[in-house]
């Protein structure tokens, strides 16, 4: 497929986009496989390699059936991917045509299947970055999706619709390297994906449409703030998709919540744990892509003033974030000038402090903060260490205790 060019219409002017076409395979026998490839390394690649969990052989009965193409799983939402190559087209329309519509529809029942078996029997996945983990397919909202690979699909073809079972989405290989180039965020593609599963679209059209999608994101009203979040700070109003690609006016400042995600994914833990660090990589993943900008340049900001400070005592700074609506975790960002167990335990108690002023005493299991500690690195080789602390649920908290620690917080930030 050519280059698509998108000429965009909005209140700051025209806009020209350019979607390039997919990335070149090896010129090898099995392009099935390598499609297969790249369209699981541009996941891990653009997305982290966490979400990203491999084929792996299952037993059924008698025989043995492969859990679909690869498996995103990433919070409340996971997909089964099935990756649909075309070699040596034929150059008839109607061939064509009738070639996409019968594996499409046999994609959808790998994918169905894969998803069934999951759903019943959970199983361990190894990940791209080479972890396993135990995924329950009952746990997740699930997606199939189906990756086309094809060098000239006929003009106007439009996929067949998805089982019922199951919300659905067909898209050119060429088209998931741009959802995740465009957004560098695993959960923020699937999120997409979710929102248009089902609509009906011409394969190869989903650069307009999600383009269409972020024009209407950005003329909608800002949702009115929560009663209980009024008190924390300024609103900012983010576009479920944005429309100008991630990082484009600062890729540096954009990028360093995933430095910390990778920091936070490269630790050494227990294999007992490693539930606990894909959930909290997961939530991290939820913030906003626009504002991930404005975060990066406040802590970047943060951790200039406290590299240069030479006071006595501890110097901390840090920024609270609150969803509103609730569509994503809850964050403490702090930057302090030295990691000991002092700081450590104010690290922590700001954490607490936050989670009992959004969800109060008695916080139901699913509601939680998660914090993140930056502070001078102990290691020559590095400038910063990334420390994470995360909690959900009913913690036990004593109301004239917490108050006691806000009292705490706001006579040193005096």
């Amino acid at each position: 497929m050519a280059e698509l060019t998108l000429v965009l219409e909005t209140a700051d002017g025209t806009f020209v986009r350019r979607i390039p076409d997919a990335s070149p395979l090896p010129a090898v026998e099995e392009q099935g496989y390598e499609a297969e490839e790249a369209t699981r390394s541009a996941a891990s690649t653009f997305g982290m390699p966490d979400f990203m969990f491999l084929p792996k052989q299952q037993r059924n009965g008698s025989g043995m059936r492969e859990l679909g193409d690869g498996t995103v799983v990433v919070g409340p939402r996971a997909a089964v991917l099935q990756v649909k190559s075309r070699v040596a087209p034929s150059g008839n329309a109607a061939k064509e045509s009738t070639w996409l519509t019968t594996n499409i529809d046999k994609a959808y029942r790998q994918a169905s299947g894969t998803i069934r078996r999951l759903t019943n029997t959970p199983a361990v996945l190894t990940n791209a970055r080479g972890r396993s983990i135990r995924v329950d397919g009952a746990a997740h909202e699930w997606l199939s999706i189906v990756i086309v690979d094809h060098p000239d699909v006929p003009e106007g073809y439009q996929p067949p619709p998805g089982p019922g079972n199951t919300p659905a989405v067909v898209l050119m290989r060429r088209d998931w390297e741009f959802l995740f180039n465009h957004l560098y965020s695993t959960r923020a593609v699937l999120a997409y994906l979710h929102r248009v599963a089902g609509e009906p679209l011409e394969l190869g059209g989903e650069p307009r449409r999600y383009h269409e999608y972020a024009l209407a994101d950005l003329a909608a009203a800002p949702d009115p703030v929560a009663p209980e979040l009024a008190g924390f700070g300024t609103a900012v109003s983010t576009a479920r998709a944005p429309l100008n690609p991630a990082g484009r006016e600062d890729m540096a400042a954009h990028l360093l919540l995933r430095v910390v995600m990778e920091d936070i994914a490269r630790t050494s833990l227990d294999e007992d744990r490693e539930a606990l660090r894909i959930k909290v990589l997961a939530d991290l993943d939820g913030f906003p892509i626009e504002a991930r900008t404005e975060l990066g340049r406040t802590l970047l900001g943060f951790m200039s003033a406290i590299g240069s400070w030479t006071g006595e005592g501890v110097r901390t700074e840090t920024r609270l974030v609150a969803p509103d609506p609730d569509e994503f975790t809850p964050m403490v960002f702090m930057v302090a000038s030295r990691f000991d167990e002092d700081v450590r335990g104010l690290f922590h108690g700001r954490v607490h402090l936050f989670h009992y002023d959004l969800h109060g005493a008695e916080a139901a299991d699913h509601q939680g903060v998660v914090g993140v500690l930056l502070t001078p690195s102990r290691h020559p080789e590095r400038l910063w260490d990334t420390t994470m602390f995360a909690v959900d649920g009913s913690r036990g908290y004593v109301p004239a205790g917490m108050e006691e620690v806000r009292a705490m917080f706001t006579q040193a930030a005096s």
